[in-house]
C-alpha cells in the first residue's frame, strides 16, 4: 500500500466524521449511537481527563443535552463539555473526579439517550522520589533492542495486565553489528508490579532488533479483540526494514504474525507512541543508520489492519535513540543523535547527543498534525540517547543511555513533569536506589514500559541493555 500524504494541516475534525460515517463492517451512518470513545470500543479512562466521543445523532447544539457518568457511590455526575465541544457527531468532555465505570450516557437536546461503556480509574499522582527498583525475572531472550508494549483489559477484579517482549538482538564486535532474534516472549503481571516468568510465545516471520511493537484491543482501539504489533527494526543483514507484523490472539494466546501494511520508509529506532487507536511512528535511522526526519501516523482498523501509514510534517532536524510522547493535543520528541550510528546507537561516548526538544500540534479527534514542528524547551541539561522512556499521566523517566558521566551512573533515572502539553525540565536522580548501585550496570538501550494498575498505581519495567563499563549484554529486568 502506497503511503498516503495529506494535502494540507487543516484540523481533521471532517476526517474523522467520514471516518465514523460506516464501513462494510460498522453501523450505517444514519443510525443514532456512539461508535467510539478516546478512539476505542470500550476505553479505559483516567479521571481528569480529556476524551473525544464520536458517533452520530448528538444533535448540532447541545441545548439542553448532557453527558452523564456513574459516580463513585451511586448516582450519576455530568462530564463538563467546553465551549463547541458540542457537535451531531462530535463531543469532547472531561471526565469528573468522582466519576466511575460503568455507563457514559449521551442524552441530546431532542431526549436521545446513546450508551457505551467505560473503565474509569482514579488519577494517582505519579511521585517519583519514591519509586525503588527492584529485580524482577530475568529475560531469556536476546536482550539489547528489544522491544516491548503492554496489554490491559478491565476484569471484575481490577485489570488484567499482560507484557511483550518482541525480537532483540546480541551485540557482535562491542557496537559494530547485531544479530537481531525473532523470539517474542510474554509474562503476566501481578497487583503491585510483580511479573510471572516469562514464556514463548508465536515467533516473528523474521529477526528484528530495535523495532517498535504496540498491543491493541477493545479498550484502547477500534479492534474488537486483541493484536500485536511488530513495526519496523533492523534484519538479519543490519539495514533497517519497513515491515510491520501482527499477530492476532484470544485473551491468553497469540496466533501466527503476518506481515501487513508496511511503514512508507524503512526505520529502527524510532520514537514510537500509541495513543486514542492511533500509532505515531517519529524518526529513527533508516537502513544505513541515518536519522531520519519522517513522521507517520497510521491508525488500527476495526479488522486490526492498519487503515493507512500518513506521512505527517517532517521533524525540524533527523533524531533516532530519543525519547517521545504524545501529551493531549500535542505530540513532543527530546534527546537521541542526529548523526549516523551502528545499529542500537552505538556506545562511543564521544558522539553528539542531542538535549533538544520538537513539539508539534495535533487534533484530539483524527490524530493527525493540525500544525508543523516547532522548537520546545531544551528539557535536558546534557545530551542523551539509547534511553528507556516511561510515561505517566503527569511525568516521563529516562533511564539509562549515553550521557557525559554514565560511567558512574549518577543520573541513571531523571524525570520532568507534565502540564497539559507543555513537558518540564528533566531532573534528578529520582527514586529511593538505582540500577547501577544494585549492581545492574551503567545501561544503554534497555527497554522500558508502564502500566497502571486497578487502582491508579503507576508501574514500570526496563529490560536488558548493554553494560557501558563492561560493554556485555545484561538480561536482567527491573521494575517498580
Amino acid at each position: 500500500m502506497a503511503p498516503r500524504l495529506r494535502a494540507s494541516l487543516l484540523p481533521l475534525a471532517l476526517g474523522a466524521v467520514l471516518a465514523c460515517s460506516g464501513s462494510a463492517t460498522g453501523p450505517a451512518p444514519s443510525t443514532p449511537r456512539v461508535d467510539f470513545v478516546d478512539g476505542a470500543i470500550e476505553p479505559l479512562l483516567i479521571r481528569g481527563q480529556t476524551i473525544v466521543i464520536e458517533g452520530f445523532g448528538f444533535g448540532d447544539s447541545q441545548g439542553t443535552g448532557a453527558i452523564n457518568l456513574p459516580k463513585t457511590g451511586g448516582g450519576a455526575v455530568l462530564a463538563p463539555v467546553p465551549p463547541g465541544g458540542w457537535s451531531d457527531r462530535l463531543l469532547r468532555a472531561t471526565v469528573p473526579d468522582s466519576a466511575a465505570s460503568g455507563p457514559l450516557t449521551v442524552t441530546s437536546a431532542a431526549g436521545r439517550h446513546l450508551t457505551a461503556t467505560v473503565h474509569i480509574l482514579p488519577h494517582v499522582v505519579f511521585a517519583p522520589a519514591a519509586l525503588t527498583w527492584q529485580s524482577r525475572p530475568a529475560f531469556p531472550g536476546a536482550p539489547a533492542g528489544v522491544a516491548l508494549a503492554v496489554a490491559a483489559e478491565p476484569q471484575a477484579s481490577g485489570l488484567k495486565i499482560a507484557v511483550y517482549a518482541a525480537g532483540g538482538g546480541e551485540p557482535l564486535g562491542g557496537d559494530s553489528a547485531i544479530a537481531p532474534k525473532s523470539a517474542v516472549f510474554a509474562t503476566q503481571v501481578t497487583p503491585g508490579g510483580a511479573i510471572s516468568g516469562w514464556t514463548p510465545i508465536s515467533g516473528l516471520p523474521a529477526p528484528r532488533a530495535y523495532a517498535a511493537t504496540v498491543a491493541a484491543n477493545r479498550f484502547n482501539s477500534r479492534l474488537n479483540g486483541r493484536a500485536l504489533y511488530v513495526i519496523g527494526g533492523v534484519d538479519s543483514a543490519g539495514r533497517a526494514r519497513a515491515t510491520v507484523f501482527r499477530a492476532l490472539g484470544s485473551a491468553d494466546t497469540l496466533g501466527a504474525f503476518t506481515t501487513i501494511e508496511a511503514l512508507p520508509a524503512p526505520v529502527a529506532g524510532a520514537m514510537a507512541v500509541v495513543r486514542r487507536g492511533r500509532i505515531y511512528v517519529m524518526g529513527g535511522a533508516d537502513s544505513l543508520g541515518r536519522p531520519q526526519t519522517n513522521v507517520f501516523v497510521g491508525r488500527i482498523g476495526l479488522d486490526g489492519h492498519i487503515d493507512g501509514w500518513f506521512v505527517e510534517p517532517s521533524l525540524p532536524t533527523p533524531r533516532a535513540y530519543g525519547g517521545g510522547a504524545v501529551l493531549d493535543a500535542h505530540v513532543t520528541v527530546f534527546a537521541g543523535v542526529a548523526d549516523s550510528a551502528p545499529p542500537g546507537g552505538g556506545l562511543d561516548t564521544l558522539r553528539a547527543r542531542l538535549t533538544t526538544a520538537d513539539a508539534a500540534p495535533t487534533s484530539l479527534v483524527s490524530g493527525f498534525f493540525t500544525g508543523g514542528w516547532a522548537p520546545a524547551t531544551a528539557p535536558l541539561a546534557q545530551g542523551r540517547s539509547q534511553f528507556a522512556t516511561l510515561t505517566f499521566g503527569d511525568v516521563i523517566l529516562v533511564v539509562g543511555g549515553v550521557y557525559a558521566g554514565v560511567a558512574g551512573g549518577g543520573a541513571e533515572t531523571l524525570a520532568a513533569s507534565i502540564s497539559g502539553d507543555s513537558l518540564g525540565s528533566f531532573t534528578g536522580p529520582v527514586g529511593v536506589n538505582s540500577i547501577f548501585a544494585q549492581g545492574g550496570g551503567a545501561l544503554v538501550g534497555p527497554a522500558g514500559i508502564t502500566w497502571l494498575d486497578g487502582d491508579g498505581t503507576g508501574h514500570a519495567l526496563v529490560v536488558g541493555g548493554v553494560d557501558l563499563l563492561s560493554r556485555e549484554r545484561r538480561a536482567a529486568v527491573w521494575g517498580f
